[in-house]
């Protein structure tokens, strides 16, 4: 059976609940994260594989259509409107208002229910037989954000076989997320009267039948979004998951809680990512100015702006992936700002201290690391442009850390972890700023001069290794 590549997205109810914050406003067109909620429901289904989407309308239908049709983040997905005139009933009849665009299976979703990218890849990965749907449940049940409000699920083997708000004995919580075949019509259809139905309704009856099988969702993060209380959680996690596999321990308790903060702001404004970016350079820029003056003052307000463009250096990719506005050039200009930073930096400290050095080699040992650090560079961005041209050094962490796990006996791998480690941004800005803070511009000039020779060792062997590595790998494919 083919991929599901279609999505029925229902979103016709009034959100009663949220009217509080949302006036007359459908619920599903409320800001999260400075994006409409379907919209966010949309390009997250987008970036697993959905491309087409039948979005059922009720309540306020003309907003959906205003808001939606013209927005051109969403040019590449094919949108298709069904209205109900009943969207005032139970959610099923906006299911059973799409009966007629959906003949193959397809991913229902609800414009209320986040959940992550991956998630939605895997349950789309399963086989679905005729006849039949699946259901994504979370078992985490301790972790499900108001229990009481969540529609519960009894689930033996991997079988659905009660579904309710009311159940007293469940072990998985609805989720929101479905793998139909049009098998979830004629149940509908099947329990559909003069009040309606609900989805938990034709769930029930394929329950009964053995048709409808359980898909656990794992780890995968979902939230419904119903209440005030729920936006602000679903809101909270959505900034908690910004945290990057790759980020340092400073990063991931002192950089980040300040620059989520500020993402979460900033998302609200007309700011795009790449404006960020420039200003991360600019902060950066002037630090190293001001660290050339030489004197404490100076040196310390410039390692100040230094370590401030290392908390702004992270909001111009959380605010990309807040808004779904990651694209490779503004990878590229992220990298490569960073790296002029670092090197502008660098420079100045080496010219605060060793310009006023009557000691010949600590000025050449100077210009030799920075000349190093700028190589390293330059071997990275190679790396990257021979292994797919993306400007994210992510990926080349990545890369590093794997191979360096593969190779955790060999004490070599083990001290170029370590120095790569050492040379992250966010460990050597604040190591700097704290040096700074105690007029150590000395031992600020010798960390910078033996960390750069340290990051060029690490990357020039590191880098040369990874390429063997992916040559090796290609080779083994072709053959």
């Amino acid at each position: 059976m083919n991929r599901a590549a279609s999505a029925l997205i229902i979103a016709g109810g009034a959100g009663v609940r949220l009217q509080t914050v949302t006036g007359q406003v459908p619920k599903p067109l409320m800001k999260l994260c400075g994006v409409p909620l379907i919209k966010r429901i949309i390009l997250t289904a987008a970036r697993a594989g959905i491309s087409r989407f039948v979005i059922v309308t009720g309540y306020q239908a003309d907003l959906f259509h205003e808001v939606l049709s013209d927005d051109p983040g969403l040019d590449g997905c094919r949108i298709e409107w069904v209205h109900n005139e009943r969207w005032h009933l139970p959610n099923g009849v906006s299911a059973l208002a799409a009966r007629s665009r959906l003949a193959e299976p397809f991913a229902l979703l609800m414009a209320d229910h986040l959940f992550e990218q991956s998630t939605l890849e895997r349950l789309l990965e399963e086989p679905v037989a005729d006849g039949e749907c699946l259901l994504a449940v979370d078992r985490k049940i301790d972790s499900v954000y108001d229990l009481d409000d969540a529609t519960k699920v009894e689930v033996r083997g991997d079988e659905v076989v009660r579904i309710d708000k009311a159940l007293q004995e469940f072990n998985a919580v609805d989720t929101g997320m479905f793998l139909c075949t049009p098998a979830l019509f004629d149940a509908l259809d099947a329990v559909d009267g003069p009040e309606g139905c609900a989805l938990s309704d034709g769930v029930r009856a394929l329950a009964e039948d053995g048709r409808i099988h359980a898909f656990d969702v794992g780890d995968g993060f979902w939230q419904d979004v119903d209440t005030p209380e729920m936006l602000a959680h679903g809101e909270k996690n959505l900034l908690e998951r910004l945290v990057k596999p790759t980020d340092g321990w400073i990063a991931r308790y002192l950089n980040r809680p300040v620059s989520t903060r500020l993402s979460r702001w900033l998302v609200r404004t007309p700011i795009t990512p790449n404006m960020v970016t420039l200003v991360t350079f600019l902060t950066g820029l002037a630090g190293a100015w001001f660290v050339m003056g030489g004197t404490y003052w100076t040196v310390l307000l410039g390692a100040f702006l230094f370590q401030v463009s290392s908390i702004l250096d992270g909001c111009d990719g959380e605010v990309a992936v807040l808004t779904f506005r990651e694209s490779k050039y503004g990878s590229w200009l992220d990298t490569i700002t960073d790296n002029l930073t670092y090197l502008a930096f660098f420079s100045a400290v080496v010219w605060a201290y060793a310009g006023g050095s009557d000691v010949t080699a600590i000025r050449y040992l100077g210009l030799v690391s920075v000349a190093v650090v700028t190589a390293s560079i330059l071997a990275m961005y190679y790396y990257l442009m021979q292994t797919g041209g993306s400007g994210s050094l992510v990926r080349f962490n990545r890369a590093f850390e794997r191979h360096a796990v593969g190779r955790r006996r060999n004490l070599s791998a083990r001290l170029l972890n370590l120095f790569r480690m050492m040379c992250k941004r966010d460990f050597f800005t604040l190591l700097l700023l704290v040096f700074a803070a105690i007029g150590l511009l000395n031992w600020m000039f010798w960390t910078v001069t033996a960390g750069g020779l340290a990051m060029g060792l690490a990357i020039f062997i590191s880098t040369g290794r990874l390429l063997a590595r992916d040559r090796a790998v290609e080779q083994m494919e072709r053959s």
